[in-house]
């Protein structure tokens, strides 16, 4: 007999592939026959507004777009605690100089957008890429700032570009909440059998991820757009924390105070599955 096939749409950034490491790697019996696609952020933001994977990485920018069709998943989620997308430049611009300057930013539809409007309201020149060309945008010369998310913001100074802010922080400064950036969305048409299989195995796959960095590390590398292992590490260790396992607390705090900024008006018991 054969299992049911289960589509998930996720990044190649090494959190996600890090969530999913003892399932693509098939260390468990499996209920389901995965099949796993990697795409950027912003490809994935669209394929979320269609509809079209069962299970599915997606900004939390999109929320509003997407509630009536997906539940978030209780687990898989990236949040920032003081971190996010950093907004790095050729030369450390203060914020007067902007109107005067090209951004680079990885999709329209992201968090990493929405946080930059969040902290920059005035007109600017951007042009939206995928996120691994943004570092070499600015190589070339060709935009003068750029929103770097995944392992590129760990890098930034190897390339002697200038820090002008953390996004993460600033929206947690203001807030008083830590970042909601991503989460794993799951369509409210399937069986709660189903939610709770895959949340179930989300967990597990995380837990021997943890004890299992060894044989996890050649996964990630195989994704990664910085292969450096302090690198990758540092992010999975940012990114990938307690409330990742599990939606709780100030993680809440941030999820709620982040959607009445879409302003959705449902509680979080309509759009988090299982909480």
């Amino acid at each position: 007999m054969h299992n049911q096939k289960l589509e998930i749409a996720l990044s190649p950034c090494p959190n996600d592939v890090f969530i999913v490491s003892g399932i693509l790697l098939k260390k468990f019996e499996m209920p389901f026959d995965f099949d796993f696609r990697f795409e950027d952020i912003e490809t994935l933001n669209n394929l979320a507004i269609k509809g079209l994977f069962p299970v599915i990485k997606a900004s939390f920018a999109i929320w509003n777009f997407i509630y009536s069709e997906y539940e978030l998943l209780p687990v898989g989620s990236a949040l920032g605690f003081g971190v996010g997308p950093l907004l790095v430049g050729k030369k450390p611009y203060p914020v007067g100089d902007f109107k005067k300057l090209k951004i680079a930013i990885p999709g329209e539809h992201t968090t990493a957008h929405f946080l930059f409007n969040f902290f920059y309201k005035k007109k600017i020149e951007k042009i939206f890429v995928s996120y691994d060309r943004i570092i070499p945008l600015l190589l070339e010369n060709k935009v003068d700032m750029g929103i770097l998310i995944h392992e590129g913001r760990f890098v930034y100074s190897k390339y002697n570009f200038y820090k002008i802010v953390d996004l993460g922080e600033h929206w947690e400064r203001v807030t008083g909440a830590p970042l909601p950036l991503g989460g794993f969305f799951i369509k409210k048409n399937l069986s709660q059998n189903t939610k709770n299989t895959i949340a179930k195995l989300f967990r597990k796959s995380i837990n021997w991820a943890k004890d299992n960095w060894d044989e996890v590390f050649p996964l990630l590398k195989a994704y990664a757009q910085e292969l450096n292992q302090d690198t990758i590490k540092k992010h999975v260790d940012t990114y990938v924390n307690e409330y990742t396992y599990e939606l709780k607390g100030p993680a809440l705090k941030g999820l709620t105070i982040f959607k009445e900024f879409l302003n959705i008006k449902r509680s979080l018991e309509d759009l988090v599955w299982g909480i």
